[in-house]
């Protein structure tokens, strides 16, 4: 078992703190093995294993919990003779009724309980959790593998030239590693199965939706759009122009529900002269390109789109917020900020044109301030930068710490 280092870094100072821990990722990215490697830390801490309480709700072990009141019950149960603090994790929550109730219940008593759950749905706690536990809970997204995780769980590979090639095709899906070799004969229908246990738990169950047809040309008509701007009544005029019948309405439901599974990630439009956050010509990028890749195939003239999908993820790893940005109606890849604070990343294939060089360039040299701007692209040789602006390969970006 793989530690995902980064992230156990990142919520260690808040556990046994009074606020709830909310992990969140699309199914099967790792949230249940990233669970029990933080037990494992409790326990190596010197927390008795009876003041641990685990349940997970894939398990057919704890089929018995259906509602609040149940997980109430057996929590109660289970720890009833216990002193001290419990720890309690719960895994994929969303499968339990009503859950927000006793989540909201055990947080307000801190000396007793210490919560840590997980979910496939990013809509339940931006929403059902953020009603009942305001100021009192912490969000702890979990991503498919980065480069940088690949190449743990991928020592064999030979040369960083190989193993971005094998991430690109077969992204970052940790389950991949079970295989005894990555290949398209196993990997995909790997990646395809997983695709569809999210499609059918977290968009057609949760959603309700009948037209699973309609959903899935959705779903793949985003995947070969992703980094293009998308707006529901575009995707609606396509599919009509394919004889596929469909309403605008439709199309906002169901892409909600992609972008609530977290099959996909939206990128908001952000005006940097206006300095406003822009209702139109919303990106969406997908959280997985393996995924991906096992749904529309691998193509080498889509290099572009991946690259720009690529560097989006390694963004939402590092930074607080991504967006998309224009300036003066020219574009501006990525506006990246933490702690308030932008950097700018324009994503490109070359600079060898000089086209391409005036066009990557004008718009990060006409944003006046003095905040960092890179130039990521696949060139493997660069000089010392642009006029301050920082050039680096995507293979380089990518392993940076």
């Amino acid at each position: 078992m793989i530690n995902r280092k980064y992230y156990l870094e990142k919520i260690q100072p808040y556990l046994g703190k009074p606020v709830v821990k909310t992990i969140t990722g699309l199914r099967r990215v790792g949230k249940s093995v990233f669970v029990r490697q933080l037990i494992e830390h409790l326990r190596n801490q010197g927390i008795a294993p009876d003041n641990i309480l685990y349940v997970d709700m894939e398990s057919l072990g704890f089929d018995f919990i259906r509602t609040y009141n149940d997980l109430h019950k057996h929590v109660t149960k289970m720890t009833d003779k216990v002193s001290g603090k419990i720890y309690i994790f719960v895994d994929e929550i969303q499968d339990i009724t009503e859950w927000e109730r006793v989540v909201a219940s055990w947080s307000g008593q801190p000396e007793r309980y210490d919560v840590t759950i997980t979910g496939s749905n990013s809509a339940m706690f931006s929403g059902e959790l953020a009603s009942k536990l305001t100021g009192r809970f912490i969000e702890f997204p979990v991503y498919p593998l980065s480069l940088k995780e690949f190449k743990e769980f991928y020592p064999e590979f030979d040369g960083r030239q190989v193993l971005f090639e094998n991430y690109l095709r077969y992204g970052g899906m940790p389950g991949l590693r079970m295989l005894d070799e990555l290949k398209d004969e196993t990997a995909l229908p790997f990646l395809r199965s997983i695709h569809d246990t999210i499609v059918l738990k977290d968009i057609v169950k949760r959603k309700n939706i009948r037209n699973t047809s309609l959903l899935d040309d959705i779903c793949r008509f985003t995947y070969d759009n992703i980094s293009n701007p998308l707006t529901a009544s575009s995707i609606s005029a396509y599919l009509k122009n394919q004889k596929i019948q469909t309403n605008v309405q439709s199309v906002i439901n169901y892409l909600s529900g992609l972008v609530e599974s977290q099959l996909f990630y939206k990128a908001s439009r952000y005006d940097i002269k206006g300095k406003k956050q822009l209702e139109i010509n919303h990106k969406y990028y997908a959280a997985d390109l393996g995924l991906r890749n096992s749904q529309i195939g691998f193509r080498s003239s889509d290099i572009s789109y991946l690259m720009e999908n690529l560097v989006f993820m390694e963004l939402r790893r590092r930074f607080d917020r991504v967006y998309t940005g224009e300036i003066d109606r020219w574009e501006v890849d990525f506006i990246a900020e933490k702690n308030a604070k932008p950097h700018y990343y324009q994503v490109t294939a070359s600079l060898n044109d000089s086209k391409v060089l005036e066009r990557e360039t004008r718009s990060l040299l006409a944003i006046e301030d003095n905040y960092p701007k890179t130039i990521i692209s696949l060139d493997q040789v660069h000089g010392d930068g642009i006029a301050g602006i920082e050039v680096i390969s995507l293979p380089d970006f990518l392993f940076q710490e």
